[in-house]
């Protein structure tokens, strides 16, 4: 039994440190210029080992893609069940933004992603409905209770997109961020007055759609 788990132990760690080593090499050369030779010697696993564990280069840069977007995943699943929805975007937002300067996040995470919309390859399926369009509908449902609006209305998606659109601006866009503004500075204490930022400016725009809204549907206004 312990030799068991002793090599099952170590067919984790092989498979760990292959896709550590592949989100450097594809965060580095991006999908289609990425060698699984490369990828391997950095490693220090054999050439085999990717079809073993993955498939193909294709299977490994989909788990490299799902490793790197998993990061929202807890947040947006706890975020669901914070009540009233003000405090549950609070959380969320704050969460995420965390989760994407935790000091233990490798720096490839945000690069791979970025070469990956920048030229999408067939795993860009696989993430986005089993990572992203969860995270969608927590944060459609958060910011439809705030609009009183349904979770899937135009307005509630569009809102939605402007939100994690603020979020997200913070991570891809922190090398032009950090030549604009020099001084700010990535630390704990300036990541949780960005979030909270970013949720007082969410929150007084969906309070005053959810007041246009309201106007628009009053008999008042319809009776005119």
């Amino acid at each position: 039994m312990t030799n068991t788990l002793t090599h099952d132990k170590l067919l984790d760690l092989t498979r760990a440190r292959i896709i550590e080593s592949a989100g450097e090499v594809f965060a580095e050369a991006g999908f289609h210029k990425a060698t699984v030779r490369e990828i391997c010697a950095r490693a220090r696993a054999n050439v085999a080992a990717v079809n073993y564990y993955f498939g193909d280069k294709l299977g490994l840069y989909t788990e490299v893609l799902k490793t790197a977007a998993c990061h929202g995943r807890a947040v947006a699943d706890q975020a669901q069940v914070v009540d009233p929805p003000e405090q549950a975007l609070r959380f969320f937002i704050h969460g995420m933004l965390r989760k994407m300067h935790d000091a233990d996040r490798p720096s490839w995470y945000a690069r791979v992603m970025s070469h990956e919309l920048a030229q999408p390859t067939p795993a860009l399926d696989v993430v986005v409905e089993q990572m992203i369009r969860p995270n969608s509908r927590i944060l459609c449902a958060i910011v439809g209770g705030l609009l009183d609006r349904p979770a899937d209305d135009e307005k509630t998606r569009l809102s939605a997109a402007s939100v994690i659109a603020q979020v997200v601006h913070h991570v891809h866009a922190k090398p032009v961020i950090s030549k604009l503004w020099p001084e700010l500075k990535t630390t704990p204490q300036t990541i949780e007055k960005i979030a909270n930022h970013i949720t007082d400016f969410s929150l007084a725009a969906l309070h005053s759609l959810r007041r246009e809204h309201a106007h628009a549907k009053s008999p008042a206004r319809r009776t005119k």
